[in-house]
């Protein structure tokens, strides 16, 4: 039975919730940590010997424009949040609009997506309006009295909630097409996904079709492919269907799997492509990792599986580069996967070793449910043609984005959200040439890139920021778009410089929403 949306009236617009300002932070001085050397492992030479931390006190108090660190490996913990908004229900997932960075969509579930049950309950889909609104930077008031310095503005996120859709039953996860940018897609605890138009600048959500896929059994997330309309939808029961989703599927239960893949013995938690479209991997709660190759996704066949990734089922996977990323195919193909064992860990697609190993670990403190990649970020001479505020990279076809620069959004259990940074250091590595000769091609190298000395260009994953003003509330979701804001401290020609950044959202158990930014410079 189609659901019924309930559109806020015109007349009666959604509660507008504005960014606040929180109270200046003491000044804390703490001396550095000067601790004498330890040697470290004990196993290896006494001249092994790990240096002592000497970095310097804080002498400021944090600021709501204190950067991200660029040069250690230590967690930064980022300022209160600028904006929090309580919703009525649980909340399970969260999205951005790739296209239109004001369009938030929200979906709820009563149970946990990690436990979720093919019961009916009422659950929703709600659509907010996030817009940009410049303020004034805390503390500026005295300042501007003593004749000191003229107003410093900031951008900040105001939220409005537009349209509620109301669905049958709990809300596991929500897509927006990377093909159609209004055509939203809903997957269900009883085994219905359910598609919906929202109409851009309109704000409005309507419901366009269900399709029951497989009956009383949760779908937990659906992943489009890149390069083709084919999408994989993972099953509580192990399986895995291939689907090819028109661009406007407006009857109901027209959708029927191109092919059911009995992929997993346990619920099947997570599926992602390649960035080619050829390949498509998949993760269950029996902690198996499986590659299929789906170049006739009527016909995919299973190429390789590794059982020992991780100790504990597996609850996120990720491509990287990420698929529509600025840097797809200018790095080495990795993949991203996060497990009950509170782990994240990446593994080397681009070497010919299957199943791949894992070249790094990284330990969340918590269980990474979902990665959310981060948008790209424009180079620093684009952002004056682009003015402050948030902004889409599928918008602004015309600008030159950043390839050193990116990251994900770890929803990472209990309390709060990850901040994983994929930072560049070079190495030396000596790759042979497919003749058989000792000299690495500089350019690239089966897509890495190399500098003029033949070094390869590495990438590590830096657990950077913990957000943790959940408290003991379990985060299942987060999302972020690329934002352009004002800098407090530096001036160009006497005008605030512009920075880049992002604006991070993520979502509790407890219906808390809460939003941030964070900026590269």
């Amino acid at each position: 039975m189609p659901s019924k949306a309930i559109a806020i009236p015109k007349n009666r617009p959604g509660k507008v919730i504005e960014p606040f300002q929180h109270p200046p932070p003491k000044l804390v001085m703490a001396p550095p940590d000067m601790q004498p050397w330890k040697m470290t492992p004990p196993t290896l030479s006494p001249l092994h010997m790990s240096p002592p931390n000497m970095e310097l006190p804080n002498f400021s108090p944090i600021q709501d424009h204190m950067p991200l660190p660029t040069l250690s490996a230590s967690t930064f913990t980022p300022p209160q949040s600028f904006l929090t908004h309580q919703l009525d229900e649980p909340t399970s997932v969260v999205k951005f609009n790739r296209h239109d960075p004001t369009v938030l969509a929200v979906g709820s579930s009563y149970d946990d997506p990690d436990d979720a049950r093919p019961i009916q309950q009422e659950c929703s889909v709600t659509i907010f309006k996030v817009e940009d609104v410049e303020r004034e930077v805390r503390g500026d008031a005295k300042m501007i009295a003593r004749g000191v310095y003229e107003v410093r503005k900031k951008v900040r996120p105001r939220l409005q909630e537009m349209a509620v859709i109301k669905t049958p039953s709990g809300v596991l996860d929500l897509v927006f097409s990377p093909y159609d940018p209004e055509l939203l897609i809903a997957t269900l605890a009883t085994g219905e996904i359910i598609c919906y138009r929202v109409r851009l600048g309109r704000y409005t959500i309507k419901q366009l079709s269900t399709h029951t896929l497989a009956p009383n059994t949760p779908i937990h997330c659906l992943a489009f492919s890149p390069t083709t309309t084919i999408a994989a939808a993972t099953c509580a029961n192990g399986t895995v269907l291939l689907l090819s989703i028109p661009r406007a599927p407006t009857k109901d239960n027209t959708l029927s799997p191109l092919a059911t893949i009995p992929a997993h013995n346990a619920p099947c938690l997570r599926a992602c492509f390649a960035a080619d479209g050829k390949r498509l991997y998949t993760a269950g709660e029996d902690g198996v990792l499986t590659s299929w190759k789906i170049t006739d996704p009527q016909n995919p066949r299973q190429r390789w599986t590794a059982d020992d990734t991780h100790d504990r089922g597996i609850t996120a996977l990720l491509a990287w580069p990420a698929p529509f990323a600025a840097d797809v195919n200018k790095k080495r193909r990795l993949l991203l996967t996060g497990s009950y064992d509170h782990n994240m860990r990446v593994l080397d697609m681009s070497s010919h070793v299957r199943p791949p190993y894992v070249r790094q670990e990284l330990d969340l403190g918590g269980v990474p449910w979902r990665f959310s990649p981060l948008p790209p970020l424009p180079l620093n001479k684009e952002i004056n043609s682009l003015g402050a505020g948030a902004f889409s990279a599928e918008a602004h076809p015309d600008v030159e984005f950043d390839t050193e620069i990116g990251g994900v959004l770890a929803a990472s259990g209990k309390g709060g959200s990850r901040i994983i940074i994929h930072k560049q250091k070079f190495e030396e590595v000596f790759l042979p040439r497919r003749d058989g000769s000792d000299i690495v091609d500089w350019t690239t190298s089966d897509g890495v890139l190399m500098d003029h000395e033949g070094r390869e260009k590495q990438y590590y994953w830096y657990d950077l920021a913990d957000i943790e003003e959940h408290g003991d509330s379990k985060v299942y979701a987060g999302d972020a778009v690329a934002m352009v804001d004002y800098d407090p401290l530096f001036k160009d020609a006497g005008e605030q410089r512009l920075r880049r950044g992002w604006r991070l959202v993520s979502v509790s158990r407890d219906g808390t929403m809460c939003f941030w930014q964070v900026y590269v410079e």
